[in-house]
This record gives structure tokens, C-alpha cells and sequence, in this order.
């Protein structure tokens, strides 16, 4: 259960990373987060059917996909164009 809040909370910091660069994604990702927190309420307390369940871990999977995407793209992308630019 602790591995799941980390990346519940690595998937909410997504909007920060996005936000100097990228804020029309930044803003589209928070209707997610919103959505990820609230069925992560239901999920701690069990009350979720199975279709909701499912729901959930897709969400929860798309969430920190585009979390470890962004990262990449913001810190990682700009130093390969850097050093393929300098050969």
C-alpha cells in the first residue's frame, strides 16, 4: 500500500513538472488527478465494484505513465538535443 500512495503522489506532482513548459497539458491532467484521488478514497475503504476498480488502476496506470513521460520529456530530451547538437 505504501508503493501505491508514492506513485499516487508522483502522478500528482505531474502538473509541476508541466506547468513552466507545458501548461495546457499541466491543466488537462488535474480533471485525472481529481478523479484519481477520489476513487483512491473508495479504494482504501473498499467500496468499489469491480467495473469501478478497474476504472481506477487504468487511471491510476495512465496517471503515472504521463507523470515518468513528462519527466522524461522535460529533463531528460533537452540534454540528448544538447549533446547530439554539440557533434
Amino acid at each position: 500500500m505504501g508503493i501505491f500512495f508514492l506513485y499516487l503522489f508522483i502522478a500528482s506532482a505531474t502538473p509541476l513538472f508541466l506547468w513552466k513548459e507545458k501548461r495546457k497539458l499541466a491543466l488537462a491532467s488535474l480533471p485525472l488527478l481529481i478523479a484519481m484521488w477520489v476513487l483512491s478514497g473508495f479504494y482504501v475503504t473498499d467500496s468499489l465494484s469491480s467495473a469501478a476498480h478497474t476504472f481506477f488502476m487504468v487511471l491510476f496506470s495512465f496517471n503515472v505513465l504521463m507523470a515518468h513521460v513528462a519527466a522524461i520529456v522535460l529533463y531528460v530530451k533537452p540534454k540528448w538535443w544538447k549533446r547530439y547538437a554539440s557533434d
